[in-house]
C-alpha cells in the first residue's frame, strides 16, 4: 500500500490533480504483463533498426573500399550497446505499470535512460581511449529517441482504443462520502485514457442510495475488507474522509496482502500535478508537501528560449504556405489580409494578436445581433457564424488562421503553449480565480485547443487553463504541441 503521486497532467496528465499511484508490490494483471511484453519487443525492434541505420550511414560516410562498420569488432560493440540501452530502459522503469498509457513520465524516463547510456559510453570511451565515430553517435541519439517515442506513442494509441471499448482497464472500488464518489466518478469518466473503471462504491454516509453517479453501492466501510476481497476488483481508491481512520486503511492493506489488489489514496488536492507534490514521512505518517507554482527564474527563461527557437523554425517552415493563404484571403473577400485584435496577455497587459482575416469586413459591428449557441457564457463562439467567409471557414477548420500568431510569439506577447488569449470583455467577466490565467503568457495552443476547443463550456475551459498555469513544464508543452497536430487534423470544436 502506498500514498503516491501520478506525475501526469490532465488531458496531458492526471485525474484533475487528484494524486494516485499503484502499490509498490503490484505485480500487474494479465493484460498489463502482456502489454509490457509488447513494449519489450517493440523497443528491441526499434533499437535494432536504429543501430542498423547508424551502421549504414557510417559506412556510406567513409571513403570507398573501407568496410570497417561491418567488421566483427564494431558489430559486437553495437550489439553490446543495444543490449545495454535496452537494459537501461528496463531498469529505469520505462515499462512500469504506473507510467505506461498516459502522462509524460514514460517519455521522460525514455529520454533520461538514453542520456544515461550515452553518458556511460562517453565516460568509458574517454577512460580506455576508445574513438567512437561522430557520425555514428549523431545518428543513434536523435534517431533512437524519435523512434522510441513514436513507438511508445503508437502503443499508447492502441491501448487507448482498447480502453475506449472497455478493455484493458482496472476495475476499482471507491471508498468515501457520496460527494467524493460523485467527483471521482466524473473525473474517471472523462479520463478513460488512465484505464480505471468504477465497478462499485463503499460510502461512509449512513443509509446510502443503491447507486451513486451510476456506480452501484456495495455497502459501507464496515466489512470493507470482505466486500473488496469478494468483488474481484483490481483496485481500491480511498478518498479523503473523516470516517476512514488511518488504522482502518492500514488494516485494509494487511488484509489484502496476497490478493494483488492496488490500494490507491486520493487526497483532496485538485489541479496539482505530481512534480509539485512530494512525500515526506514523519514518524510513519506520509505528509504531502505541495510546492508553490513557479513563474520566474530559469524555467521561465527556458520556456522563452523554447518559444523563440520554435516559432522561428515554424515560421521558416510554413512561410510558403503563409504566402499562399494570404493571397487566398486577399482575392476572395474585401478587406485586409490580417485581422489584428486587442487581447489581454501576461499580467493584464494588452497586445495586438495577429490572425488571418476570416470574417467579412465590419464583422465586429454585427456582433450585437448574434446570440451565442453554446454553453460558454463568457467566451462567445457561434457554430454557424454568418460573418465567416468561405475561405475563412476553411482556415478556421484547420486553425490556419492562427499561424500569423508566430509573429506574436517572436515578439514576446505570446507563447507557443499557454492559456487561450482572452478579450478584454472576457477578462472583465472573470471570477477571481480566473485571473490566474494571466500569470503566464497566452499561447497559440494549449489545453483548450486539444480538448474540444469551442465545444467546451466556460467552466471546463477555465479548469483546463488554470491546471496548465499551476503545473506547466517544457515536457508538458511538447506533449501539447504534439496533441495539437492531432486536434487540428480532426478539426473537432473548430468553427
Amino acid at each position: 500500500m502506498s500514498l503516491g503521486i501520478d506525475p501526469a497532467t490532465e488531458q496531458a496528465a492526471g485525474w484533475d490533480g487528484r494524486e494516485v499511484e499503484s502499490s509498490a508490490d503490484h505485480r500487474g494483471t494479465d493484460w498489463e504483463r502482456r502489454y509490457g511484453r509488447i513494449l519489450v519487443f517493440s523497443d528491441l525492434v526499434v533499437l535494432a533498426w536504429v543501430f542498423a541505420t547508424a551502421h549504414v550511414i557510417w559506412a556510406t560516410s567513409l571513403p570507398p573500399g573501407l568496410n570497417r562498420p561491418f567488421g566483427p569488432g564494431p558489430v559486437i560493440a553495437s550489439f553490446t550497446l543495444l543490449v545495454l540501452w535496452h537494459g537501461v530502459l528496463t531498469v529505469a522503469g520505462t515499462r512500469d505499470f504506473r507510467v505506461f498509457g498516459a502522462g509524460p513520465e514514460e517519455y521522460k524516463r525514455v529520454f533520461n535512460s538514453t542520456l544515461v547510456v550515452f553518458a556511460v559510453i562517453a565516460f568509458v570511451g574517454y577512460m580506455i581511449k576508445l574513438s567512437v565515430p561522430r557520425t555514428y553517435v549523431a545518428v543513434l541519439i536523435p534517431f533512437g529517441l524519435i523512434l522510441l517515442s513514436l513507438s511508445r506513442w503508437s502503443c499508447r494509441q492502441w491501448l487507448l482504443v482498447r480502453r475506449q471499448h472497455g478493455e484493458m482497464t482496472h476495475d476499482a472500488i471507491v471508498v468515501g462520502s457520496i460527494e467524493a464518489v460523485e467527483h471521482l466518478a466524473e473525473v474517471i469518466g472523462r479520463n478513460v485514457v488512465f484505464g480505471y473503471r468504477l465497478s462499485g462504491a463503499c460510502v461512509t454516509t449512513p443509509d446510502p442510495p443503491t447507486h451513486v453517479a451510476g456506480v452501484p453501492v456495495l455497502g459501507g466501510v464496515d466489512g470493507l475488507t470482505e466486500t473488496v476481497a469478494e468483488s474481484g476488483t483490481n483496485a481500491v481508491i480511498i478518498t479523503s474522509s473523516d470516517a476512514m481512520h488511518p488504522d482502518m486503511v492500514r488494516r485494509l492493506g494487511w488484509d489484502l496482502e496476497g490478493h494483488d489488489i492496488e490500494i490507491i489514496v486520493a487526497p483532496s488536492l485538485a489541479n496539482i500535478a505530481g512534480p509539485r507534490v512530494h512525500i515526506r514521512p514523519v514518524a510513519g505518517l506520509p505528509l504531502l508537501h505541495v510546492e508553490q507554482p513557479s513563474y520566474r527564474g530559469a524555467r521561465r527563461w527556458a520556456k522563452a528560449l523554447f518559444d523563440t527557437v520554435g516559432s522561428l523554425t515554424l515560421l521558416l517552415l510554413f512561410s510558403p504556405g503563409l504566402v499562399v493563404l494570404a493571397i487566398a484571403v486577399r482575392l476572395t473577400s474585401a478587406g485586409p489580409v490580417f485581422f489584428v485584435q486587442e487581447r489581454v496577455g501576461r499580467d493584464g497587459r494588452t497586445f495586438g494578436m495577429i490572425k488571418f482575416r476570416t470574417m467579412v469586413e465590419g464583422a465586429d459591428g454585427m456582433l450585437a445581433d448574434l446570440q451565442p449557441d453554446t454553453g460558454n457564457v463568457v467566451m462567445f463562439k457561434m457554430r454557424d457564424d454568418p460573418r465567416v467567409t468561405r475561405v475563412g471557414r476553411f482556415l478556421r477548420r484547420y486553425s490556419f488562421d492562427e499561424l500569423p500568431q508566430l509573429f506574436n510569439v517572436i515578439k514576446g506577447d505570446m507563447s507557443l503553449v499557454g492559456p487561450r488569449p482572452p478579450l478584454a470583455s472576457e477578462v472583465s467577466a472573470y471570477a477571481a480565480e480566473a485571473h490566474r490565467r494571466l500569470l503566464v503568457r497566452p499561447g497559440m495552443t494549449g489545453p483548450w485547443q486539444i480538448s474540444g476547443r469551442a465545444d467546451l463550456d466556460w467552466e471546463e475551459t477555465i479548469r483546463l487553463d488554470l491546471y496548465y498555469v499551476e503545473n506547466w513544464s517544457l515536457v508538458g508543452d511538447m506533449l501539447i504541441l504534439w496533441k495539437t497536430f492531432r486536434a487540428v487534423v480532426s478539426s473537432a470544436g473548430a468553427y
